[in-house]
Order: structure tokens, then C-alpha cells, then sequence
């Protein structure tokens, strides 16, 4: 019996024993996790401020680049309008010069178109001038002839002066009649300026000018002034531009124009 309660107290000592290690391990082991939960909640506490600080940063960073994006934007914005700007300007410079080499090429053939008139003119110039010289040409030699006939009568005359049974009127009449009638046609046809007189012999109505019978011969000259007449009317004046041997261009001065003034219109020079 007693050996029994020996047992049995052994026994409960044992138990007594295991339990108090048992306790002692959870309190070592409760403390330990106490510990450790402890320094991880400070290490998450740390981890979870950087987090937040690193967050801030993050929201400044990224209202910066909101606001770099919006102005970028903005002169993205600046950039789209100058381009169109000079889109437009190369557009509109393109379209001048289309323009210009347009009007260029109407000008040259306006050029080319007012050389060839003026050749024309020129030669009908040349012509009119060879023409008038032939005409003079043949002027002289019907005064030449009007002299020979003038001299003839004349000898008619003296010689019915030295004898009365000449008839003086059967021959004088006649010849004289003739003679007078070949002066005056020779000037109707050739019309020799007389006294600074002349007629116009043409009108260009496109380049402004005329043409008239009097030139160096009547001692015209460069910048001369011609007024111009049909019959006793004063039209106007023009000024003489070139100026050949017995006839010269004159242009006009405004008010006088072209529709004013008529083939055989009257020109005086005008004394300054």
C-alpha cells in the first residue's frame, strides 16, 4: 500500500513536473511570439510610413508630369497653329506665284505682240519715208518740167512782143492754165509742208502717236510741240518724239488722245 502511494506521488510529481514545463515553454514561447509580432508590427509600421511617404512623392511627381504633359499640350497646340499657319502661307505663296508666272507669260506675249507692232510700224514708217522721196523725186521733176514750160512761155511772149502777128493768146492762155493746174495738183497730191504747216499722214490709236509730214527739213527737233487743227477747230497739242528728214512722230498731250485726231488734220509748230 505504501509502495502504491510512493508510485502515485512519483507519478503526480512527474505530471506536476511536465506540466510546469509545459507552462513555462508556452509562457517562453508566448513571449517569443509576443516579440517577434511586436518587431514585425514595427517593421511593418516603418515599411507602411515609407510606403506612404514613397506614395507622396509619387503624387507630386505625377501632378508634375500632369503638368508638363498640359503644357506640352499647350504648345503642342502652338506648334498645330504655326504649321497651319505656314501651310497656309506656302499655299498662298504657291498660288501667288502661279500668279506672277502667269502674269509673266501674258506680259511677254503683249511684249512680244507690241515689238512686233512696232516693226510693223516701222517698216510702214520706212515705207512711207522711201515713198515720200520718190514722190519728192517726182515732184522736182514736174517743177523741173513746169520751169522748161514757164521759160517756154515766156519766150512765147518776148517773142510776140518783137512781133504782132503772133498771136499771143492762142498759146499763153493755155500753157499758163496748165502750168497752174500741175502746181497746184503736185501740192494737193504730195503735200509739201508750207510756212511750218503739215498735215497728218496717220494716227496709231493703239500706241498713242501720229505721223506727220514735218521733220528735220523744217528744223524740227526732239521735244518739239505741234498743235493740231481741222480746218480753223484747235484739237491740241502733241510733242515731237523722233524725227527724220521730212517727217517725224509726235505724241500726244493729254488731253488730246487718238479718237481726237484724223488722217489730214492740220499741225503748226508752235512757237515758244
Amino acid at each position: 500500500m505504501k509502495t502504491m502511494q510512493t508510485k502515485n506521488g512519483k507519478t503526480l510529481t512527474i505530471f506536476v513536473v511536465l506540466i510546469t514545463i509545459l507552462l513555462v515553454s508556452s509562457t517562453a514561447i508566448g513571449f517569443f511570439m509576443y516579440q517577434k509580432e511586436s518587431q514585425m508590427r514595427k517593421d511593418l509600421e516603418v515599411q507602411l510610413q515609407q510606403n506612404i511617404e514613397v506614395q507622396k512623392k509619387l503624387t507630386e511627381d505625377l501632378k508634375d508630369t500632369k503638368g508638363q504633359v498640359s503644357l506640352l499640350q499647350d504648345k503642342n497646340k502652338e506648334a498645330d497653329k504655326k504649321i497651319n499657319s505656314l501651310m497656309d502661307e506656302m499655299e498662298l505663296n504657291e498660288g501667288l506665284r502661279n500668279a506672277l508666272k502667269k502674269e509673266n507669260g501674258t506680259l511677254k506675249e503683249s511684249l512680244d505682240v507690241a515689238k512686233k507692232e512696232k516693226d510693223t510700224i516701222r517698216a510702214d514708217l520706212d515705207a512711207a519715208a522711201k515713198k515720200l522721196q520718190e514722190t519728192q523725186a517726182l515732184l522736182k521733176v514736174e517743177q523741173d518740167k513746169v520751169k522748161d514750160m514757164i521759160e517756154q512761155v515766156k519766150k512765147q511772149v518776148e517773142a510776140a512782143a518783137v512781133s504782132p502777128v503772133q498771136p499771143v493768146s492762142t498759146v499763153t492762155p493755155e500753157i499758163v492754165a496748165d502750168t497752174k493746174n500741175k502746181m497746184e495738183l503736185g501740192k494737193i497730191v504730195v503735200g509739201e509742208p508750207n510756212d511750218g504747216k503739215g498735215r497728218v499722214l496717220s494716227v496709231d490709236k493703239e500706241s498713242e502717236f501720229i505721223i506727220c509730214n514735218l521733220g528735220a527739213k523744217q528744223a524740227l527737233k526732239v521735244g518739239d510741240i505741234l498743235s493740231v487743227y481741222r480746218a480753223d477747230q484747235y484739237l491740241g497739242d502733241v510733242k515731237i518724239s523722233r524725227v527724220q528728214e521730212e517727217m517725224s512722230a509726235a505724241d500726244f498731250i493729254p488731253p488730246l488722245s487718238s479718237p481726237k485726231v484724223h488722217k489730214n488734220d492740220i499741225v503748226i509748230i508752235k512757237q515758244s
